[in-house]
């Protein structure tokens, strides 16, 4: 049976990233941080922590968090049963893609803020979500990826539809003969940021092979980025939900209707939730099935 003392001082390293302040938290010394963690990693038969250059869980100190993480759930689950409303909030942490938050997500958020627990929204790009839910820093994640972490499912809740726009005087400038190569390698392109993946699939497929470097601004805020193709700073792909009456208006010129791009979202969950998981998870899925595209994407 694992040691809960042992658990929690492991939890504790992981939440400071740093020996001597899991002691301070703890109010024990460092030296008896150490032999905990060596003690657990002794009864599981395996090495939980990577310590260079930073702290971070390896596989098997990832499964040890989620166990950690479950356990602690369970438990505020439980208490609140008992003594409903006479216990702290659970914190509940969350990864979202920045353009789901800053469109669909966003009243989910508020839905979820009016549970009974703390609310962490952790942003990062669609593709990169899943390795948060992987260190055991969120209890679920909107991600592109479809397999699920061991434990969990990946529910898919919709489709975001992205179309490639600018400003007509953009077009004007840059592109009055419209999109063609070589000369969109000259061009600003507005990414969100190194790890966006979005622009690249958009003009590989549009133009049928692999476009190597362009101009690229980076703007990580998907407000920015939209705000920077407003001002005529480049190009972009953006949300069709954040643009519609833009696009009505004339404001935006879409440069290739033919060519939007549509990027399949999943809910990454535990397989077996505990409340308020559950309560999220449905939360979640409602409200994505009735904002998002509910057809599955070509690509």
């Amino acid at each position: 049976m694992l040691d809960r003392q042992q658990l929690e001082t492991f939890a504790t390293v992981l939440e400071f990233q740093h020996f001597r302040k899991a002691a301070a938290a703890l109010n024990i010394s460092p030296g008896a941080v150490s032999q905990r963690i060596k003690s657990l990693e002794a009864s599981v038969g395996a090495v939980l922590l990577m310590r260079e250059p930073t702290i971070v869980p390896t596989r098997a100190g990832e499964s040890i968090l989620r166990y950690i993480m479950a356990m602690r759930l369970l438990e505020d689950e439980t208490l609140e049963v008992i003594r409903p409303g006479e216990f702290p909030p659970v914190n509940v942490a969350i990864a979202v893609n920045a353009d789901s938050l800053a469109t669909w997500f966003e009243p989910v958020s508020w839905q979820l803020a009016m549970q009974h627990i703390g609310l962490e929204i952790i942003a990062d790009d669609q593709d990169h979500t899943l390795s948060a839910l992987a260190r055991g820093d969120v209890k679920g994640c909107i991600s592109t990826q479809p397999e699920p972490l061991v434990g969990f499912r990946a529910d898919l809740v919709g489709g975001m539809r992205y179309r490639c726009v600018a400003t007509p005087e953009f077009v004007g400038t840059y592109l009055p003969r419209g999109m063609a190569l070589p000369a969109i390698l000259d061009v600003p392109a507005i990414l969100f940021n190194r790890k966006d993946a979005i622009h690249d699939t958009f003009l590989s497929t549009f133009f049928g092979v692999d476009v190597g470097r362009y101009r690229k601004h980076y703007f990580p805020s998907s407000t920015a980025l939209l705000n920077a193709v407003l001002n005529g700073l480049g190009y972009g792909l953006v949300p069709e939900m954040q643009i519609g009456s833009l696009l009505a208006s004339g404001v935006l010129v879409d440069l290739a209707p033919a060519n939007s791009v549509l990027l399949d979202l999943y809910w990454h969950h535990w397989e077996s939730e505990p409340e308020p998981l559950a309560k999220i998870s449905t939360l979640i899925m409602d409200h994505a099935h009735r904002s998002l595209v509910q057809e599955v994407s070509s690509s």
